[in-house]
């Protein structure tokens, strides 16, 4: 084998494809480092199929590929792989062809229409950004990340044309911060863990924006047996509107959170007279098992005096306990009723006006004990998607977090995109 031959096997060129150059040369910028230059050509009288102005494969009316001969060339250049640690181009004479009036570009297998990267640099760019920045990226390869934004944004769109929801059951929704007080409500399959859904706001317009989504992949919302969420009030209208099915759940970690809010409303108002609950948010809000020696000390100190806080978290732990020893609904309603007895009595507002929460959302809190679904899942992903955040220092387009969010936790059939573009 020659080096064009070695080079022809590494890229997968098939007839009449070939190389006739391989050259390593200074980069035309002001550091000319070394460059890999491969040029590619075609045999003299050989045929192609063509693509019209937006990638389309050219048909006959029975819708088989036209083969076509060139009777132009136009020079494109593509930007591919590095060659150990030198940036590598492919180049190449593109046929063209008259065509009802049009001069199309033949189709070549190493990259898609306009895009100035190959099939293998656009791979190589989809696995690398799920485990760092776009940003870090760019420079190591030496690329403007905007380019690179492109070939995310494709890849993501299309693949998300291939997902299919026809067996979900059961999902689960929860909001997470974007920006300040911007959110975006992110929708996930509770059996699969995959990301569904990702839109802007919190409201009951973003459950219509999934249903129509669910609807044009195949999902019916009339199967749609379980959804956890939280105590959104535009969840709660939306979910109401669609999934007539669906046993709604309310996370039990977002009851105990708006328990743990009463009790430090409760803390922070006895505080104002008492200087003993000073510096001692955290002592309430962690559960004992959490806590240092000397905290736990201080603690049980605390609580011998009748606070008015004390009586609140020893309310909260009730709850925590209804909700990990109740076998079943019956039991977990009869303690639930005597707990809402218990606040209404207490004598606390903030205590009284979670005892008001409760009420409100009853049948979904006890369908936890008919179902013991949460929002971990989603709990975890936010974890990532904060991550994801937080490690590329912001997203100067909210469609570009939507993206990274699919493609790291939305399993999308990356692959077979790839496949697809490289068949057509």
């Amino acid at each position: 084998m020659n080096t064009a031959d070695i080079f022809a096997a590494g890229l997968g060129l098939t007839d009449p494809w070939y190389v006739s150059n391989v050259e390593l040369r200074p980069a035309d910028d002001e550091k000319g480092e070394l460059e890999l230059h491969i040029s590619v050509d075609f045999k003299r009288g050989a045929t192609f199929t063509f693509q019209d102005s937006e990638g389309n494969v050219l048909c006959d009316a029975d819708g088989v590929p036209l083969e076509l001969k060139a009777n132009d060339t136009v020079e494109r250049t593509w930007r591919h792989l590095n060659f150990f640690q030198y940036k590598t181009f492919l180049h190449a004479r593109v046929p063209k062809a008259r065509y009802n009036g049009k001069t199309p570009t033949a189709r070549v297998p190493w990259a898609r229409k306009n895009t100035g990267f190959t099939l293998l640099f656009e791979a190589m760019v989809l696995e690398y950004v799920k485990h760092m920045t776009v940003a870090v990226l760019a420079r190591l390869v030496g690329e403007n990340d905007k380019r690179l934004w492109t070939i995310i944004l494709h890849y993501v769109t299309e693949a998300l044309k291939l997902v299919d929801m026809s067996k979900v059951e059961m999902i689960g929704m929860d909001e997470t911060s974007k920006k300040g007080h911007n959110y975006i409500t992110v929708v996930v399959d509770l059996k699969t863990h995959n990301v569904l859904f990702v839109t802007d706001g919190k409201d009951a317009s973003t459950i219509d924006a999934f249903v129509k989504d669910f609807a044009a992949h195949n999902g019916d919302p009339d199967k749609i047996k379980i959804i956890t969420c939280d105590m959104s009030l535009g969840f709660e209208k939306g979910v109401n509107a669609h999934f007539s099915n669906a046993d709604t759940i309310i996370d039990k970690f977002h009851v105990i959170k708006h328990a743990n809010e009463a009790v430090d409303t409760v803390r922070k108002e006895e505080a104002k007279t008492n200087s003993l609950l000073k510096k001692t948010k955290y002592l309430w809000l962690k559960n004992e098992c959490n806590l240092t020696e000397s905290q736990l000390k201080k603690k049980k100190s605390l609580s011998s005096k009748h606070l008015k806080t004390a009586r609140a978290y020893v309310q909260k732990v009730e709850l925590q306990d209804i909700y990990e020893t109740c076998t079943d609904r019956a039991d977990a309603e009869s303690r639930l009723k005597k707990l809402c007895s218990w606040l209404m009595r207490s004598r606390l507002e903030p205590m009284k006006k979670f005892c008001g929460t409760l009420r409100n959302h009853w049948n979904e809190i006890l369908n936890y004990f008919d179902n013991r679904f949460t929002n971990a899942v989603l709990e975890g992903n936010n974890s990532v998607i904060q991550n994801i955040k937080r490690r590329a220092r912001g997203f100067r387009n909210d469609e570009y977090l939507k993206a990274m969010i699919y493609l790291v936790l939305g399993d999308l059939p990356i692959d077979d995109v790839l496949k697809m573009a490289a068949a057509l």
